[in-house]
């Protein structure tokens, strides 16, 4: 039996942000947002220019996958996907890397930092992990400030730890254990 999105992927709620899985009627959001240089740019995986095929493929990529990749949309505009955030175990069961992406029209209203509040719950909470880690390019400062405000700690900077397309970037490390989630949120 082939596993879906729907049967991995949890809906999560935010007081402002619904996370659900992607789907094939998200591709128009995902081509629009993701093409966006200012968006592409600032990953490693992300191609650009994005087109049809990549968003396609990205979407056959994730419904073969375990753990969950969110689609977000905003509560206040249903089925209109903004951005992604995902977990991706790591080798020890135990732990998880996060990974996110937010369309340029949603950027500074604090909706990132909401969703990556609500994947921490998640992962801490319901999933029972123990470490939580994400980095972001040396020149994408504002993933840094998501990360903070989120209740991340800044760990360290890799030089050259990131390559876009064969160019080196200084990666920087940040991550939370659940104890330190349990002492924020108790």
């Amino acid at each position: 039996m082939k596993t879906t999105l729907t049967t991995v992927c949890p809906v999560l709620e935010t007081e402002r942000l619904r996370l659900r899985a992607p789907h094939r009627g998200d591709i128009e959001a995902i081509i629009r947002h993701a093409g966006d240089p200012r968006v592409a740019l600032k990953t490693t995986r992300m191609p650009h220019p994005y087109r049809l095929s990549d968003a396609t493929g990205w979407l056959d990529e994730i419904e073969q996958e375990i753990e969950p990749t969110f689609a977000i949309e905003l509560k206040s505009q249903p089925g209109q996907m903004i951005g992604v955030i995902s977990l991706m175990p790591r080798e020890d069961r135990v732990s998880a890397e996060a990974g996110y992406w937010l369309g340029v029209p949603y950027w500074r209203r604090g909706y990132m930092t909401e969703a990556l509040r609500g994947v921490l719950r998640h992962a801490f909470e319901e999933r029972g992990l123990l470490y939580i880690t994400a980095c972001h390019m040396a020149g994408n400062p504002a993933s840094g400030r998501v990360m903070q405000k989120a209740g991340m700690k800044f760990e360290n900077i890799v030089a050259g730890g990131l390559v876009r397309e064969g160019v080196p970037y200084d990666k920087v490390n940040y991550g939370l254990f659940a104890d330190e989630w349990r002492a924020l949120h108790c």
